[in-house]
């Protein structure tokens, strides 16, 4: 079990949560591919009925959202994406 982070505001996730996102509020039914997918897009937007990007504030240095951003632009594997940060 590892951290994942929100790219749009830097909070941290528990990796599972991609499994079930309907456990936070998000929609129901997604494989993990397509949860990870839609972290990617929208951070932790995700975890919304109707998923949309996070627009909270940041909780994280510009840095740290720039690293963020980057390591889940060149991988779509969750398990990658802390090497970067």
């Amino acid at each position: 079990m590892f951290d994942i982070y929100c790219s749009r505001c830097g909070e941290s996730w528990e990796q599972d949560y991609l499994h079930e996102p309907d456990e936070l509020g998000g929609p129901k039914n997604l494989t993990y591919e397509q949860a990870a997918y839609m972290f990617r897009v929208n951070g932790c937007g995700l975890f919304q009925p109707e998923p949309s990007p996070c627009n909270r504030p940041p909780v994280q240095a510009v840095e740290k959202l720039l690293a963020i951003k980057a390591g889940q632009s060149l991988s779509e594997h969750p398990d990658e994406w802390s090497g970067f940060i």
